[in-house]
């Protein structure tokens, strides 16, 4: 499989003082496809071992006349604090090609709500699908409700006011600070009573077109989510993006079915077909690289949706799955980090 780029970087901006935007570039020059909302997931060489980390995309296709990634160091963060150390303008850096389901679907002659709400790094992806909603999605009005503890460390604080002064009539941002500069900041502390008062107050248009995107600390997400599910808006409505490193030994307390016997799964990319051996106590994935079969994947825990492969044939039950929606399972997607074949043979498309 063709799943590799290697990228160069071309610049580095100081976005806070911890968190670094490295613009990126294809070594030869070539267009990288990507949607807004994606992430890059990096192998990162470090103490002679592989480490696979994903970083969402800051920058928006055919907006931005370049890639960007966000990547902020976090203080227990040995694979970040190594990035920010060491990678330099020029530097070429080796990734999965780009990922993700975090993205917005088109419709630009509808009237709709858009709401993005984020916490800290999480405005990285949204930050992307705001752009994209801005200059896309002209009949839509755009609400970011974004939370941080002060104005120094609000990543790109700069940018979204100039935003907002350019599609005034069709963009509103809450600041929510913890620790204010200011003695009058209206909104201090996200929480599920400040949530229910002022997402309908932002309701421009028809409650049940409205759509959610958020992304921030798993505390935090979990608090929107359950909020607005008791607000009366449908699964369909909300979108979250994890942030996740290696989760394998999550993954090793969850259920593992009891079936030993060997399966077989066929594995089709750009024409290419691959048939192996799986058995029906090991994960896709798992039997997949034990075997020396490269397939892409970065959480390795269900949440990501780097590993995502289409099941054209067969059936497959995953352990967890924190990414696919109801629509997209009965499409016959499927996540191989999770996934463990119950039938004779199962066939997989990418």
């Amino acid at each position: 499989m063709d799943l590799y780029i290697q990228l160069r970087i071309t610049a580095i901006i100081q976005e806070t003082p911890d968190t670094l935007t490295y613009r990126l570039e294809e070594v030869q020059g070539k267009p990288v496809p990507y949607k807004a909302g994606q992430f890059l997931t990096f192998l990162i060489q470090l103490h002679g071992e592989e480490y696979r980390r994903s970083y969402s995309l800051c920058s928006t296709p055919g907006i931005d006349p370049f890639m960007a990634v966000t990547i902020k160091r976090i203080t227990n963060g040995e694979i970040s604090r190594f990035i920010h150390r060491t990678w330099k303008v020029g530097d070429e850096v080796k990734s999965l090609l780009p990922s993700g389901r975090f993205t917005l679907d088109s419709m630009p002659d509808t009237k709709r709500d858009i709401f993005l709400l984020g916490a800290g790094s999480g405005i990285t992806p949204l930050f992307s699908l705001l752009q994209e909603a801005l200059h896309r999605e002209t009949a839509a009005h755009i609400t970011l409700i974004y939370s941080n503890r002060d104005e120094k460390n609000t990543i790109f604080r700069q940018q979204i006011l100039d935003l907002q002064q350019r599609f005034a009539d069709r963009f509103t941002i809450l600041w929510i600070l913890s620790d204010p500069a200011d003695t009058v900041t209206t909104y201090r502390r996200m929480n599920n009573g400040l949530l229910e008062m002022i997402a309908p107050q932002h309701l421009k248009y028809e409650r049940d077109k409205a759509q959610f995107f958020i992304c921030g600390p798993s505390a935090y997400m979990r608090m929107v989510q359950f909020t607005l599910t008791f607000m009366g808006f449908s699964k369909s409505q909300l979108h979250k993006e994890n942030f996740v490193v290696n989760t394998e030994a999550q993954i090793a307390k969850t259920e593992i079915p009891q079936d030993s016997s060997i399966k077989q799964v066929l594995l089709q990319h750009l024409g290419k077909e691959t048939t192996f051996p799986v058995p029906g106590n090991e994960t896709i994935l798992h039997a997949a690289l034990r075997q020396g079969i490269e397939l892409p994947y970065s959480c390795k825990g269900g949440v990501c949706g780097s590993c995502i492969a289409r099941c054209a044939e067969g059936k497959v039950w995953m352990s967890v799955n924190e990414v696919l929606t109801d629509r997209e399972l009965s499409q016959g997607l499927v996540l191989t980090c999770t996934g463990y074949a119950q039938s004779s043979k199962v066939t997989l498309a990418w």
